[in-house]
């Protein structure tokens, strides 16, 4: 406060040195006015600056924060020093459109500037203000005098009720500096305790002010024959005479005390005006008030109970917390107005809510009515400070004024009788930004052209000088049919303005909005529907392809992050529609730089499209029919693989066409889809990183998709196989291409397994379904090893665990880490890198065994039994034996878990199970009798130990006799023939 204070005082005398170097100085006031000086030496209303009412102002500094087919929001660029203060120094002010100036107080100082004004600094008259104590002077500008362009100024102390009147406000500076009366003063006579709480321009009558006791008070600012004269009459009641001073003073306590606004009606007659106030209880009087002074009381009533038993039916609650706020007459009535009230919605016991109603009123004494009720429902937020309604010219509709807020709302002239409600929005800032003051404009029009909308004007703190207006519009006043426009054009502004710098708008999906959930998410699709297919009016006049993708692509993500706070409260069929969207347009970017940067021949893709629609060029299919793009890339692939199959004998032509194939797949799936899904599916989409949370069918793993993946893996790793072949025999760029090619089989390779799972999950939610997904899941454990594998033969064996682990390829993690370990073996020499590999392959193996236990172990003991490594299962693995024992337990495997029972010394489990694979395998005579001879050992060796007894011994004997004599009698066959 101190700082700013010395920074005030500081410029007045910096200010007041330079005025005393202009000449001419002390002149008529005219002159005087016409040389008033801001600290630049510049004047605030030059008359060949000054525009004349209803001129076209110039727009081309104002910064457009949003924009609508109803309504704009722009800073202005005129921002004096003042309002870039970061302080909490408290301010109070005005509007004046029909002189373009602004009036900003703070406790010591007046600051007055033309808000229109094309300079970023504007020039500014600012004054002292001589204030015995802190509280914010009341003030309010007024007509300029004949022959003036700069507006009057009314300062009113709040205090000691010391009016000063300022014909023009570069008087009061004038004042300041050469100690002259410019202006014209009086005092309003106060009561002990009483103070001044409102201003009020009623012109052309003149100023009129409420106190705290409830004493309304008209000043007048000239006499009867038009010279400067102040002079204060005290509004008593009805009229004159004792009743109606003691009626008067009996309503100061019921209908006048606490008055929230004071606002100027209809004009009257020459030098008339109607005046209308309303207290915080809902209290309004009407007055007819004249220049000279005289007044009468039109109407006066307490419209409280009328207001809330309106609402009461509906809302049981509110009559407790009941508050009206403003009142505002429709244009050319004197009867029928608008008055703004809230109340607190705490149903739930929250109490944070707060509900704002407009009441459309008939104010008649005898016939007072309610016309209509409108609860707002697009906001309900507190403000801190007094809601404010405004109602400009032509009045269609009415501005909501909240400290962080601007509701505007289509106004309700009579009761309507269509079920649908009335076109409303609201326009939020950013928490930091606070209003503080506001004016409006009314419709201006030259030649049956608008040249100024309807609007309000809002000095803000944080954001300068803000317009918002009301733009005509071929709807405007008719029903709304739903909310689902109104959100369409949320998002558009959160997509298309949300992104500017330092704005001070808040575009955050607002959890107070209660619209519902249908109505968002149709209006989600048709947002996002807009921007995919081009033709949002924000881009579509972008010539450039590039260009115009990109700002769609970006679009597309403004609109996911914007709707990201609430995703989880939508169906997930829309939360994946809407991200599909934005990989599709990622994907048509990405594959039409491909087309620029001549990665894919362009007579393929011509041809490709052609398939599709035969008239349209590359440009024209890019601009329209994105959401396509997957059929086109597989078509891409399809023709680039017929074009290599016809180049087989060129194989450097051949490769080019596989590899445009691949890039085009890959940069559809792994570059666009699959980036997206890692950037947004989690994070934004509060989606499970799982197909499994699908309810729509994935456009990533089309049957098409599947077919032409598994084609290009087939044939890119045979070219593969064949650039191996040759690397480091020639001389040719075999190792360059061999590179790219086997990057490409990797990718190809993870593609396909995700495509896969992704399908097999999708069938998995739909029991109709089940066929298809038995069959795809066939397909892919036929085949899954099949491309995992061959990535570790071309030096990708990192990625080739990576994805085995990933899909739980135990067969193939199992193959992988034998053929390791035999490659590391082979190399037969003593090398700290290779010491290396071997002690990580075997972490490597012991991780799977601690991960997954049993289920990899089954795996792992089976491949060894195929592949013929029996004697290797029970020595390579001994801290996993309760595996090995689990394995055999099954007795599908006796043939050689007998061994790993004598291992552990279980002699009779070994000759127990050697007796049954004698009895279940058709083996030869001479194998069965060496199994029982050593079935027969372990029963010896078991009987020590009480795990035989001397009969299983015999009965091993006699088998053993029975095997000799069925062996004798064989060679006795044998000698006979």
């Amino acid at each position: 406060m101190q700082s700013t204070q010395m920074a005030q005082r500081r410029s007045s005398r910096i200010q007041a040195r330079r005025n005393r170097q202009v000449s001419g100085l002390l002149r008529s006031a005219e002159s005087d006015n016409a040389h008033t000086h801001h600290e630049h030496g510049l004047s605030l209303y030059q008359p060949q600056e000054k525009q004349q009412f209803g001129q076209q102002r110039p727009k081309d500094s104002a910064v457009v924060y949003t924009k609508n087919e109803k309504y704009c929001v722009s800073r202005l660029p005129a921002l004096p020093n003042i309002l870039k203060l970061k302080d909490d120094l408290s301010f109070s002010g005005g509007i004046d459109s029909s002189t373009d100036a602004a009036l900003l107080l703070t406790s010591t100082f007046a600051y007055v500037w033309r808000y229109t004004s094309p300079d970023h600094l504007p020039a500014t008259i600012s004054f002292p203000i001589n204030n015995p104590s802190d509280v914010l002077p009341l003030g309010a500008l007024v007509s300029p005098s004949a022959g003036s362009t700069e507006p009057g100024l009314v300062l009113v102390h709040p205090l000691t009720g010391k009016v000063l009147y300022y014909e023009a406000v570069g008087g009061a500076i004038a004042e300041g500096l050469l100690h002259r009366k410019k202006g014209v003063e009086s005092i309003i006579g106060l009561y002990q305790g009483e103070i001044l709480e409102h201003i009020q321009n009623i012109e052309p009558v003149g100023i009129i002010v409420a106190t705290s006791s409830g004493r309304f008070v008209l000043i007048s600012l000239h006499d009867a024959a038009g010279r400067p004269g102040i002079s204060c009459t005290v509004m008593r009641g009805s009229g004159s005479g004792l009743w109606s001073n003691l009626k008067g003073v009996l309503n100061l306590g019921s209908t006048r005390r606490d008055v929230t606004a004071i606002k100027p009606g209809k004009l009257l007659g020459r030098g008339e005006r109607m005046v209308i106030t309303i207290n915080v209880r809902g209290a309004v009087t009407t007055w007819q008030c004249s220049r000279s002074g005289n007044y009468s009381l039109l109407f006066e009533m307490d419209l409280r109970p009328q207001l809330i038993q309106s609402i009461i039916e509906v809302y049981p609650q509110s009559e407790k917390t009941f508050t009206v706020h403003d009142i505002e007459m429709l244009p050319g009535d004197d009867k029928s107005g608008l008055i703004l009230s809230s109340f607190i919605y705490d149903e739930n016991g929250k109490n944070d809510q707060i509900y704002y109603v407009l009441f459309t009123v008939y104010l008649d004494q005898e016939d007072f009515r309610i016309i209509s009720t409108h609860r707002i429902t697009c906001y309900s937020v507190k403000s801190t400070r007094t809601p404010k309604l405004l109602l400009p010219q032509p009045g269609n509709t009415s501005f909501i004024v909240l400290s962080n807020a601007v509701i505007m709302v289509d106004t309700l002239f009579q009761r309507s009788t269509i079920s649908n409600f009335k076109w409303e929005d609201v326009v939020e800032f950013r928490s930091e930004i606070d209003i503080f003051t506001t004016g409006y404009e009314d419709l201006v029009t030259q030649n049956q052209q608008v040249t100024r909308h309807s609007g309000i004007i809002l000095l803000t703190r944080g954001a300068g000088v803000i317009r918002v207006e009301r733009l005509e519009d071929e709807n405007e006043g008719a029903a709304v049919t739903s909310n689902t426009e109104v959100i369409k054009s949320k998002l558009r502004q959160a997509v298309y303005f949300g992104n500017i710098e330092e704005t001070p708008l808040s575009f955050e999906a607002s959890g107070e909005v209660g619209y519902n959930v249908d109505h968002i998410e149709t209006a989600i699709d048709e947002v996002s529907d807009e921007i995919i297919i081009g033709k949002s009016e924000y881009y579509k006049y972008i010539e450039d392809v590039s260009e115009n993708l990109n700002v769609r692509c970006q679009a597309l993500s403004r609109l996911l992050e914007h709707l990201s706070p609430i995703f989880s409260s939508l169906s997930v069929k829309s939360r994946l529609n809407t991200m599909w969207k934005l990989e599709k347009c990622e994907a048509a970017q990405k594959i039409y730089g491909l087309y620029a940067t001549s990665q894919i021949d362009s007579h393929i893709l011509s041809s490709a499209i052609s398939d599709f629609e035969e008239k349209q060029s590359i440009e024209q299919w890019f601009s329209s029919e994105v959401v396509r793009i997957g059929e086109l890339a597989i078509a891409i692939g399809n023709k680039s693989l017929l074009a290599a199959r016809k180049a087989s004998n060129n194989k450097s032509l051949m490769i080019r066409h596989v590899k445009e194939a691949n890039i085009t797949l890959l940069t559809l799936l792994a570059r666009s889809a699959y980036f997206i899904r890692s950037h947004f599916m989690k994070e934004v989409f509060k989606l499970a990183d799982s197909a499994s949370s699908l309810n729509a069918v994935p456009w990533t793993s089309s049957w098409e998709i599947l077919t032409t993946l598994g084609k290009l893996y087939d044939i890119t790793k045979a070219i593969c196989g064949e650039l191996w072949e040759r690397t480091g025999k020639s001389d040719d760029n075999s190792e360059a291409e061999y590179s790219e090619m086997v990057s490409q089989l990797v990718l190809l390779a993870e593609c396909l397994c995700r495509a896969y799972v992704e399908r097999i999950e999708y069938c998995s939610i739909d029991e109709r379904l089940h066929e298809q997904r038995e069959k795809l899941k066939a397909m892919y454990n036929e085949q899954r090893a099949s491309w995992i594998k061959p990535l570790l033969k071309f030096g990708h064996s990192e990625k080739a665990f990576q994805l085995a682990e990933h899909y739980n390829d135990f067969r193939s993690l199992a193959e992988m880490c034998r053929e390791e370990k035999v490659r590391l073996e082979g190399l037969n020499q003593a090398d700290s890198e290779i010491e290396a590999a071997q002690e990580s392959l075997a972490s490597r193996i012991k991780s799977y065994f601690d991960s997954h236990g049993y289920e990899f172990a089954a795996v792992l003991y089976q491949y060894y039994i195929d592949a013929g490594l029996v004697s290797l299962l029970f020595i390579e693995f001994p801290s996993y034996n309760q595996h090995l024992e689990k394995f055999f337990s099954s007795g599908k495997y006796d043939r050689v878990a007998w061994i790993h029972d004598i291992q552990v010394n279980d002699f009779a489990s070994a000759g127990k199970k050697l007796e049954r694979v004698v009895d279940e395998l058709d083996d030869s005579l001479s194998n069965k009798r060496l199994q029982l001879s050593i079935a027969k050992l372990c029963l010896i060796s078991a009987k020590n130990t009480g795990g035989s007894t001397d009969k299983d011994i015999e009965n091993v004997n006699d088998r053993l006799i029975e095997i000799e004599d069925a062996e004798i009698a064989e060679q006795e066959q044998h000698m006979q023939e």
